[in-house]
């Protein structure tokens, strides 16, 4: 394992303990998602079944950036960065659009926004990045 792969293990294994704390995950924009896809463009079993698998390991926030983490500490980088998307690229999405609705709300106090699951999220990203 490279010490690049170790770094971003490292990481993403701090960031899940963080997103497991505060109780952050996906499942909301999943489910959005699910929703748009079965309604507009394509409902079938298959369709159900990735969006039930999806749903369920997203449902798991923290546990699958660890997971993601793990599945980089033994090289199966691609496999876990997209463990670790999964669990955590949603939140962020969440994370951006409360920040720009208090932004516009004229209302941003950025102690909102460095929370548990705020540093949760920017960790698991910055695994992300670190690992190759």
């Amino acid at each position: 394992m490279s010490a690049r792969n170790r770094t971003a293990m490292i990481i993403a294994i701090m960031a899940g303990i963080l997103l497991f704390v505060a109780g952050v995950s996906g499942v909301a924009a999943w489910e959005a998602i699910k929703t748009f896809v079965t309604m507009h463009i394509i409902d079938n079993i298959a369709v159900q079944i990735v969006f039930v698998i999806l749903i369920f390991i997203a449902s798991l926030g923290g546990i699958s950036v660890i997971i993601g983490g793990l599945l980089i500490g033994k090289n199966k980088v691609r496999t876990g960065k997209f463990t670790i998307s999964l669990g955590a690229g949603m939140g962020l999405i969440g994370l951006i659009v409360s920040i720009v609705m208090a932004v516009v709300a004229n209302s941003l106090i950025i102690g909102e926004f460095m929370s548990i699951g705020g540093i949760g999220l920017f960790l698991s990203i910055v695994a992300r990045v670190v690992a190759k």
